[in-house]
């Protein structure tokens, strides 16, 4: 951004959504928008000047409100419009715009870029950091990947984030934002992440992108794969050659998630089914495997109850008893007493680059584009001036 505070038709300009008015046919796609925060109230504060623009505008360039800096305060929704402290503010959606030299807090965490705070039908606040490229990648690598890892393998990471979030951008552009600030999509820590060695691997890699057949591609990636690598089916209609899974990967072996176990009890398990919403299925009786992956992770699981049984599939069952809790769907099942014990392998979906297998395929000398062509196959690096930004297909692509 200039020196000067921008007016409300810039921001539109820049924050609309549309391909063409956020640079997406230009050689370097500029703005991504991350989605930090969907809750009933924010904690917000700016150092430094900056405005509070009305979203939908008039394009009048009036300011609902600006000052030369905002000390914490609580914002939230009402009927009338949005409260910054005991601000009113008369509209459903507002942008944020520091001046260059301000920095904005959400929750505590320093922002880039600018904020948009959109209220919701139930009231809550969705809050999208609208931010530039390079600097989005500057604070997810830094949540991603430990700063002391080896340079190439920041840099394999860096390289697979900028490509899976401009594959997101161009896929979401009809909807509000483009990615979440959580491992949903990748974790995002904003400035106050930000590390120098991490920094420094975006800064090298700058416009650096994967391709498949002369398109982008979701570039996913992850913890540790445990021993494979998964097909990329499981994440959506990604039947594609650098996505197949099935990859050899015993270089994460050094990870401490690479085995893991967690027990449940049947108690566990039948509350986490009712608090989903799904009924009641007390007593359990049964947990087992109903379907594998094609890599022989679990697809699908059944559970027994008296009379009943549910089927979720492996992703649900992660999310029902937490991510990072299941850190996996390759798991075995054992009856254990009054419940069951899970033995498992690997963190994350599987699918794509081994985050721990790319670290040590750093240390054993494998740079950056060898370890990107290991976990990627047949996938080509380019800049992203090369690049086809025409929408993107799945599928064979």
């Amino acid at each position: 951004m200039g020196a000067d505070l921008q007016g409300p038709a810039r921001a539109l300009l820049l924050f609309g959504g549309v391909l063409a008015a956020c640079g997406l046919e230009a050689a370097e796609p500029a703005w991504i928008r991350v989605a930090v925060a969907q809750q009933p109230q924010v904690e917000l504060a700016i150092h430094g000047r900056y405005r509070m623009v009305a979203i939908p505008s008039s394009g009048s360039g009036d300011a609902l409100h600006e000052g030369a800096r905002l000390p914490t305060v609580s914002v939230r929704a009402s009927q009338d419009g949005i409260l910054v402290g005991e601000r009113l503010l008369p509209s459903s959606g507002v942008l944020v715009e520091p001046a260059r030299e301000a920095t904005i807090a959400l929750n505590g965490q320093r922002l880039r870029g600018v904020v948009e705070i959109r209220k919701q039908q139930d009231l809550t606040l969705l809050v999208i950091n609208h931010v530039d490229l390079e600097d989005y990648l500057r604070g997810v690598v830094s949540k991603e990947a430990p700063d002391y890892w080896p340079m190439e393998a920041l840099r394999a990471i860096a390289i697979a984030a900028r490509t899976y979030t401009l594959f997101q951008r161009l896929s979401k552009a009809s909807l509000d934002y483009d990615v979440t600030s959580d491992v949903l999509s990748q974790v995002y820590g904003g400035k106050s992440a930000e590390r120098g060695r991490t920094n420094r691997a975006v800064r090298d890699t700058r416009g650096l992108v994967l391709t498949y057949q002369g398109r982008l591609f979701p570039a996913f990636y992850h913890s540790t794969c445990g021993g494979a690598t998964e097909h990329g089916s499981v994440m959506g209609p990604f039947d594609l050659e650098p996505l197949r899974g099935n990859l050899a990967c015993t270089f994460c072996a050094a990870s401490p998630f690479y085995r893991w176990q967690r027990r449940l009890t049947t108690a566990d398990i039948a509350w986490a089914v009712k608090q989903q919403g799904r009924g009641s299925v007390w007593p359990v009786q049964a947990l087992d495997v109903a379907a594998y992956s094609p890599t022989g992770r679990v697809a699908q699981v059944r559970i027994r109850g008296a009379g009943r049984e549910r089927l979720v599939s492996g992703y649900e069952f992660r999310r029902l008893f937490g991510f990072a809790s299941l850190r996996s769907t390759a798991f075995a099942i054992i009856p254990d007493g009054n419940g069951f014990i899970l033995q498992g392998r690997g963190w994350g979906h599987g699918v794509g680059l081994c985050q721990w297998g790319a670290a040590e395929l750093a240390r054993l000398g494998l740079k950056a584009p060898e370890i990107l062509a290991y976990y990627y196959p047949n996938s080509v690096l380019v800049r992203l001036q090369e690049v086809n930004l025409q929408p993107v297909t799945t599928g064979g692509m």
